[in-house]
């Protein structure tokens, strides 16, 4: 592994999984980076921060939702074959290639994420010292029993930590895009039990 600021990078083919999960034991007592931290609380999101939405329908029933959260809560929708993540107690570090063999290691704190009502579930995190951004985001699965639909979305602001982040933000705010989609594709498969 290389080390380029504060985020580790391993080049090669594929994911260093067990480089991933020694990186995030050896984040769990990290500080999360410098946001506001109201978050993602009920209410504005702060100015001044680049805001992602996504949302998709990825279902129309409730045992959709039931398969959808089970997998949220599990991070299948990170598991792609560009983006893979471990949990290790707090810590959600996650392992992103760029340009086809270069993996970027950050880390993330779980945050405690209310759900109000049984047709919500949701995950949520900060980025800590050791990420490229500063900022949260929440991913949340919903079943509206009215509409009949189950939907997945991906909800986050941040703004870079450094100069050398900032000159990559164009390739970080496209990739936060495509994640959104490729989670939801992943979301759809979860919820249609595939």
């Amino acid at each position: 592994m290389l080390g380029l600021a504060t985020t580790p990078v391993h080049l090669g083919a594929r994911a260093p999984l067990d480089g991933l999960m020694e990186f995030a034991n050896r984040c769990a007592n990290l500080p999360l980076a410098q946001y506001p931290r109201q978050g993602l609380d009920p209410g504005p999101l702060p100015v001044g921060w680049i805001v992602n939405r996504y949302e998709s329908i990825i279902g129309c029933s409730p045992r959709e939702y039931e398969r959808a959260a089970a997998a949220l809560v599990n991070f299948q929708c990170m598991q792609l074959d560009w983006l893979q993540a471990v949990r290790a107690g707090d810590v959600l570090a996650i392992c992103a290639r760029q340009f086809g063999c270069i993996w970027i290691m950050n880390a993330n704190r779980l945050l405690p994420e209310p759900c109000p009502t049984s047709c919500c579930c949701s995950v949520r995190w900060g980025t800590t010292v050791r990420h490229v951004l500063a900022g949260e985001e929440r991913v949340q699965v919903r079943w509206n029993q009215r509409r009949r639909e189950v939907t997945f979305s991906v909800l986050s602001f941040s703004r870079p930590r450094s100069l050398q982040a900032l000159a990559a933000y164009p390739l970080v705010l496209a990739q936060q895009r495509r994640f959104a989609r490729d989670a939801a594709a992943a979301m759809r498969r979860a919820a249609a039990g595939q």
